[in-house]
């Protein structure tokens, strides 16, 4: 086969005129990222370098190059990695900006040193509250840091190491008080979350950054529902997604494509996570949780453990992705010969487990491209700069996994082979009708403003128990108080709060609600919160009181699919009946549930 054309099999010839005629070679990849580890400890000796710290972006390109050099099996001793790390730690306590914040707490969560933990949930606390509420992120994560907050931060978190408690799971670990305070600080002072979209550039870090701040205490359920809202509604038809999430139905661009993928694989994680927690099978011995790349055996007889699940929306979601993602390798589209396409190329390859995508072998193209294009001294060019783009060519090159427990359950999942497989979108049956969540931006859950007085000392004290042996008896008293400002501040608890202890907090809301009066629950159920919604709707089924069906079957339509769910069950265990939605159902199909439920409740008042 002649060169170019091999170059072609392997990875669009259009994408790499200059590759070689075959593939790289084991022994070709280590030489090449041997020289750009070079070229990156000669340019971040001192910590900074070129566009590094002082430079035009900030911290951003220490912190990312010490990624590279960790991922390149660089040990965390070498001392332009401690020079990096110092130049990290110094710079995170005043940094303001998305991508500073998320490749710092990255930087740091890979160096997998104890001591940085409150510096990690204090920079997990700034891109928390720096969401907006379409699910991402801008250039500006919050306002810049006053000195004084900078110097109390020093003062209170420097050296000050957390371990996990007694009780945790491995790699979770308590919120130190002083980041709870900062974190409810930031709330307040930012008030309702920004209602413009963002970026995907910026917010493919951020969802990254907020995957790993659930092993540090943070609360980052609530950013991932929106993470996941704002890939389904975002999404063209073509699959893709583009960079702006205000040019919906408009073809994208790999690399944003890449982005969107990311966010739907949390969706797909923590889906799995789920599922693992209620379908774990008795008698078995458990999954090796400490290895990322763990995967069940296989049956004697050679098939599958289980059998294969039907494909919901986000695995539809991550289809179409992965179609319009395998016509633009065949295609060679120009995207591609970008450094930074192709590390987002990388860590969806590498999250996912592919080794193809539609019929492409990314990495054995990809690699060509980099090693072909690598400067004499290492390096590589490009527009972001030298030290930027080396890092970007070394992580390709490592295949760096930057979220190991979140492949490990997305490698798990029976339909990844479909998903990346696929050539075209067609293998997932037609793509849903309509948008998938609600449009309108639904409000991030961590940046509801604490309520004012009482209330707000009851949610803060709710949180700061969370992780302490003295939380059930807590919640139980709060539960059992008298008065509205324990109502409402057991609501503004459950948006803080993550785990079972959120399911806890949720419980004892239901069960408060479910002692007030029919008129109120009514009330209640109307209110501007969503989880006084839920929780008034399960109070009203508790109660078993068939007065309540007219008002369960409104919130069959309610914008919040917490609210639906809760809903729909509380109607089948009054009635018996279902008559839906499905989970994650659009708005048309609530609508059309709720008429159902109402036509069917009409003709049992005859």
């Amino acid at each position: 086969m002649p060169p170019v054309a091999r170059a072609a099999v392997l990875f669009a010839a259009a994408a790499f005129t200059a590759a070689t005629a075959g593939a790289a070679t084991p022994e070709q990849i280590d030489a090449a990222i041997s020289k750009g580890v070079n070229a990156l400890k000669t340019r971040f000796k001192e910590g900074g370098g070129g566009q590094g710290v002082g430079g035009s972006y900030g911290v951003g390109p220490s912190a990312l190059a010490g990624i590279a050099l960790l991922e390149a099996n660089t040990p965390a001793t070498d001392p332009t990695v401690k020079a990096i790390a110092a130049a990290v730690r110094d710079q995170s306590y005043r940094e303001s900006q998305t991508y500073q914040i998320a490749l710092c707490l990255l930087f740091l969560d890979r160096l997998e040193d104890p001591a940085d933990v409150p510096v990690i949930q204090m920079l997990g606390a700034r891109l928390l509250v720096g969401q907006n509420a379409r699910g991402g992120w801008t250039y500006g994560c919050v306002q810049a840091v006053p000195a004084a907050d900078e110097q109390r931060l020093r003062a209170g978190l420097k050296g000050a190491e957390l371990v996990a408690g007694k009780d945790a799971s491995p790699g979770t670990y308590k919120l130190h008080p002083m980041v709870q305070e900062y974190l409810t600080a930031l709330v307040n002072a930012r008030g309702p979350a920004k209602a413009e979209g963002g970026d995907n550039s910026n917010t493919q870090f951020g969802i990254l950054a907020t995957w790993a701040c659930r092993k540090y205490g943070l609360p980052a359920d609530g950013a991932l529902d929106l993470i996941e809202r704002r890939f389904h509604a975002t999404q063209a038809p073509d699959g893709s997604w583009t960079y702006g999430a205000d040019t919906v139905g408009v073809a994208g661009s790999p690399a944003m494509t890449c982005a969107g993928l990311l966010g739907i694989a949390t969706a797909i994680g923590r889906r799995e996570e789920k599922r693992a927690k209620t379908e774990a099978p008795k008698g078995e011995p458990p999954a090796k949780t400490n290895d990322p790349f763990f995967n069940p055996p296989p049956r004697p007889d050679g098939k599958a453990a289980g059998p294969k699940r039907p494909l919901d929306v986000r695995d539809q979601a991550a289809v179409r992705g992965f179609g319009y993602l395998g016509a633009a390798l065949r295609a060679g589209h120009q995207d591609l010969k970008k450094l930074y396409s192709l590390w987002s190329l990388e860590r969806v390859g590498v999250l996912f487990g592919v080794d193809k995508i539609g019929g492409v072998d990314w990495y054995a193209g990809g690699s060509d491209y980099i090693i072909a294009h690598q400067a004499a001294d290492g390096a590589w060019p490009g527009e972001y700069g030298a030290e930027v783009e080396t890092s970007f060519a070394v992580l390709f090159l490592c295949k760096a996994n930057l979220a190991r427990d979140l492949s490990r359950r997305v490698r798990g999942d029976s339909g990844s082979e479909l998903r990346a497989g696929a050539a075209a979108p067609v293998e997932a049956g037609p793509a849903p009708k309509g948008p998938v969540v609600p449009v309108n931006p639904l409000p991030v859950p961590i940046a509801a403003p604490l309520p004012p007085g009482a209330a707000g000392k009851v949610a803060t004290d709710l949180v700061a128990a969370a992780n302490g042996a003295g939380f059930a008896k807590s919640l139980s008293d709060a539960r059992d108080a008298k008065g509205s400002d324990f109502t409402t501040g057991l609501a503004a608890a459950v948006h803080r709060l993550d785990g079972d202890a959120k399911k806890s907090a949720r419980e004892a809301l239901a069960d408060r609600l479910a002692r007030m009066s029919a008129a109120t629950l009514k009330g209640l159920m109307a209110s501007s919160d969503p989880e006084v919604r839920r929780g008034a709707v399960l109070a009203a089924a508790m109660r078993d009181d068939k007065d309540h069906i007219p008002d369960l079957i409104e919130r069959i339509n309610d914008e919040d699919d917490r609210v639906v769910r809760a809903a729909r069950a509380g109607l089948r265990s009054l009635t018996g009946q279902d008559h839906g939605p499905p989970t994650d159902a659009g708005p048309g199909q609530r609508a059309a549930a709720a008429g159902a439920w109402r036509a069917w409740w009409a003709r049992q008042k005859r």
